[in-house]
């Protein structure tokens, strides 16, 4: 087995998971802003974040790794991932989110619900009730970048959503990854803020008939 092959992810890699992902987002600009302004304490919060969303998403047998742990790619399959309030509600506990502010500050929780609401009215307006999969993280350890192994990350549920006649869609913070995402088949469907001051961030949406 070598390091472009792909594998899923174990519950028990959660914890190594979750530190390769707070890593990879430790310079995002968009986390930079939700996360305390001291690296070792953004950190301590990137790793908090991400292992309560990779706890949710293994839910699901959809996240996958590589035999090295050098990325990431946790996916949402249809319907797991939708605007309805008791839906959102079970979620948002799952995730924990009542514990936002022990973890990245009070004074970055005003910050956090105006982001949560953004990106989650952008989801409906762009996909309303349509079936689609959701990329909820895409990482690769930065030392490990410009190897391809982003792409063979992508490929088990961008073939599987092509075959079943679905769109991707998914929520990414820089004009890198844009670029990345555009590559493999994702075209924009907005660039805005969340607020005012906030980085951006673009919305992008994957096409079975354009794959």
């Amino acid at each position: 087995m070598n390091s472009l092959d792909v594998c899923p992810l174990e519950k028990t890699q959660i914890a190594d998971a979750s530190k390769v992902a707070a890593k990879a987002f430790e310079d995002d600009p968009v986390f930079g802003y939700l996360t305390s302004d001291d690296r070792e304490l953004r950190f301590q919060a990137l790793t908090w974040l991400t292992s309560r969303a990779l706890s949710y998403c293994t839910q699901h047998p959809y996240v996958y790794t590589t035999p090295n742990l050098e990325g990431i790619a946790a996916w949402l399959p249809p319907g797991k991932f939708s605007g309805h309030p008791l839906q959102l509600l079970r979620m948002g506990l799952q995730l924990q989110l009542y514990a936002l502010p022990w973890q990245v500050g009070w004074n970055r929780l005003g910050r956090w619900l105006s982001f949560l609401v953004a990106t989650e009215q952008a989801h409906q307006q762009d996909m309303g009730d349509l079936p689609h999969w959701y990329l909820g993280i895409m990482v690769v350890h930065p030392a490990s970048q410009g190897k391809g192994l982003g792409r063979q990350l992508l490929q088990p549920i961008l073939q599987r959503a092509s075959d079943e006649g679905l769109p991707c869609y998914l929520v990414t913070f820089t004009p890198q990854a844009v670029g990345f995402y555009q590559r493999n088949g994702f075209e924009i469907v907005r660039h805005q803020t969340f607020e005012s001051g906030a980085p951006p961030f673009w919305t992008l949406r994957r096409d079975p008939l354009k794959a």
